[in-house]
């Protein structure tokens, strides 16, 4: 997400020395005129996967100056005290940044609105009112709040009130959009809570119904299963159950535009094409996919948004089918045998924005294969606290974390791997 901005201490009048000579508070309040505002980041970025990415953050920027309050001309009269000087607004912007820190978007909308209001001068209130009606969206379009999609669309219409900078306001008018297109294309879906997950789908679309009975009681199990794998339950945890919307294949393209080369997106909520589950080889295919997308949920809630690509989608595979799993790593290695393997720097970010299909693949192949060959050579359990890292310590934290407990190189690993292959 976008960073919030904290009005630059210079820029504010200090506490100390109320009642001092006049001459004092003049140098303060000319002080103040030279110093103008500065933009400071505060908040990390969160951007989920398959989403717009935010633009990269922008350098301390220097804000318009406030306006000096006015002084009476020199005479042979005492100058008058200046207009005390309005600290409120000051305040609840800075309370405002501490809300979005931890969540509490209704809170920090409330005080920048009242601090936007008080001083319409100060672009940096309501460049912040713009970001915290963004993340508010945001939260409600992820499913990270039980808002719905009217309010995801509510906010993101009142965030483009307050955001003037081109490309962010292009960004929110893409959310906005696909917003829209997601309320369109579930309008009519009816919502079956469980446990632990939330399915949404259309009631009327024959084969669904049993179908969907038998996905319930797989998908618990399945997160029971991932639970004891991750160390951690997201619900349990205090976040809110895992959506899983099923579409046919055209809804799937309107909401994601993926197109048919996907088979499933986690976005905040697990998002798959489904055409029907009367048979035995479509329910399986539909199982493995949300297998896959769930390990999504679990990697997402244990190692929060920077976990490496690689690492992310080879858990993702390698948990997808244990039944199947070793002839699929077969099948991985002996695609990888004939082509070199990416550096694991090239793997760290999202694949979904590569436009070479064949790479895709070859990426996946070498996500899983790599996955597998860590957990064979130093154990699964060291790959589920690679992922924990990357929470506090970003997207270098599961390398870092890896040489720290085996004291090797996670590229050299990836040599040895290229090794086993016959290179």
């Amino acid at each position: 997400m976008h960073p919030v901005k904290k009005e630059h201490p210079a820029a504010r009048p200090s506490r100390k020395g109320r009642g001092a000579l006049m001459m004092l508070v003049l140098l303060v309040v000319a002080l103040l005129g030279a110093a103008g505002f500065k933009a400071l980041s505060l908040l990390p970025g969160d951007w989920t996967d398959g989403s717009p990415e935010a633009p990269a953050r922008p350098e301390l920027v220097a804000r318009a100056p406030a306006p000096a309050p006015e002084v009476a001309a020199a005479g042979p009269d005492p100058v008058s005290e200046p207009e005390a000087f309005d600290e409120r607004p000051y305040d609840l912007n800075d309370q405002a940044i501490a809300a979005l820190e931890e969540g509490r978007f209704d809170q920090a909308i409330e005080w920048l609105e009242e601090a936007a209001a008080a001083r319409p001068d100060v672009p940096t209130f309501g460049a912040n009112l713009g970001e915290a009606y963004l993340r508010r969206a945001r939260a409600a379009d992820s499913g990270a709040s039980d808002s719905g999609a009217d309010t995801a669309i509510d906010d993101f219409e009142s965030a483009l009130e307050w955001i003037d900078d081109p490309e962010r306001r292009a960004q929110v008018e893409t959310l906005l959009e696909r917003s829209r297109r997601v309320r369109d294309e579930e309008r009519d879906f009816v919502v079956e809570p469980t446990l632990h997950f939330t399915f949404r789908y259309d009631g009327s679309r024959e084969g669904l119904a049993g179908g969907v009975d038998r996905l319930k009681v797989l998908l618990e199990e399945t997160y029971q299963e991932f639970g004891e794998q991750f160390g951690r339950r997201p619900v349990e945890a205090g976040e809110g159950r895992i959506e899983v919307v099923l579409y046919d294949a055209q809804g799937f393209d309107n909401v994601t535009g993926l197109g048919d080369w996907a088979g499933g997106v986690f976005d905040g909520k697990i998002r798959v094409p489904v055409e029907d589950l009367r048979t035995e080889q479509r329910f399986a295919r539909v199982k493995s996919v949300l297998r896959h997308e769930t390990a999504h949920a679990f990697t997402r809630s244990i190692g929060g948004a920077a976990v490496p690509s690689w690492l992310n989608e080879g858990v993702a595979q390698w948990l997808e089918e244990p039944a199947r799993r070793a002839s699929g790593v077969k099948i991985a290695r002996a695609r990888l045998a004939s082509a070199p393997l990416f550096p694991l720097a090239r793997l760290n970010g999202n694949l979904v924005g590569w436009e070479d299909r064949a790479e895709v693949a070859r990426a996946y192949d070498q996500a899983l294969a790599f996955v597998d060959y860590l957990v064979a050579q130093f154990g699964q359990e060291l790959v589920f606290t690679m992922v924990a890292a990357c929470r506090d310590r970003g997207v270098e934290g599961a390398s870092v974390h890896f040489q720290e407990r085996t004291l090797v190189p996670l590229d050299a690993v990836l040599g040895d791997l290229a090794a086993s292959l016959g290179r």
